[in-house]
């Protein structure tokens, strides 16, 4: 049986798209694209909420309705060896109420943009499979001065230094387990956080890949919504959903994304969907 190429299953997976403050990326896994390839993917992705907790507790409010944010996102990787990639993200983000009493404004701009590289540090057979290691250093960016301290914010307006490492055990089969964490340093008051991700992957039918995922994020600050401004609360989530994608070819792809929120502190119930396009040159 002919298995998926491992690039083509990286671009599915590895997409890291930046979004507003309340948004989740699934988290990376421990594949590379190889010395000289490069995958590029196209998304849309929009998440919803009406009910938030301002600490831990749930609640609604007529002031400020429905909450909509939308973003077009672009990601590209190129190996530049078989053991080191590049990655980049970037996105345009649309954020609006509707319905609501307060009258927010709705803010349309260029938002955060990603910049790290995937490091394999350590690759070991252990069993029916292989285990990696691998470092993920990186940077959060913004790419214009949007509105931070606001509901309909494209963002936390600030810049990230981040620190993570991901370890990834790769089954024969295809199938796989990934898990990423680490530590992001956060300035000009945002609390720095520790973020946890978990995904696991399995091929069906030789060209659909699917991979459910779990995320935790727990931050260190100690004030709610209220006490200061958006970007400078403390913002812990746990969110779950599932990933396909489907392989047209060796060369081009089709990715399909849902999540959910499952508990929070001063953030919102959200839940969204993404799907876009993987393309390898």
């Amino acid at each position: 049986m002919r298995r998926p190429s491992p690039r083509v299953l990286a671009a599915a997976f590895a997409i890291v798209v930046p979004l507003a403050p309340s948004a989740s990326a699934q988290g990376d896994n421990g594949f590379l694209r190889g010395d000289g390839h490069t995958d590029v993917a196209l998304t849309y992705g929009q998440e919803q909420f009406k009910y938030f907790w301002v600490g831990t507790d749930r609640m609604k409010d007529a002031g400020i309705g429905h909450v909509f944010r939308e973003s077009y996102n672009l990601w590209v990787a190129h190996g530049l060896r078989d053991d080191l990639d590049v990655v980049v993200a970037a996105a345009i983000v649309h954020a609006e109420t509707d319905k609501g009493t307060t009258g927010f404004r709705d803010y349309s701009s260029l938002g955060d943009s990603t910049i790290g590289v995937k490091w394999r540090v350590f690759d070991q057979r252990l069993g029916p499979g292989a285990l990696s290691i691998l470092a993920a250093p990186g940077f959060k960016i913004p790419l214009s001065h949007y509105e931070a301290n606001a509901v309909t914010a494209l963002g936390d307006g600030q810049v990230d230094a981040r620190g993570r490492v991901v370890a990834q055990y790769g089954c024969d089969c295809g199938a796989y387990v990934a898990l990423e964490t680490g530590y992001d340093l956060r300035f000009s008051g945002t609390p720095d956080e520790t973020p946890v991700h978990l995904s696991i992957g399995t091929t069906l039918f030789k060209n659909l890949t699917i991979a459910p995922f779990y995320s935790y994020v727990n931050s260190f600050g100690h004030n709610d919504i209220g006490e200061s401004d958006f970007p400078n609360v403390e913002e812990d989530y746990e969110r779950a959903g599932v990933n396909f994608y489907l392989r047209f070819n060796d060369r081009v792809g089709a990715t399909l994304g849902f999540k959910t929120t499952l508990n929070g502190r001063n953030t919102g119930d959200s839940w969204g969907y993404s799907w876009g396009f993987v393309f390898r040159l």
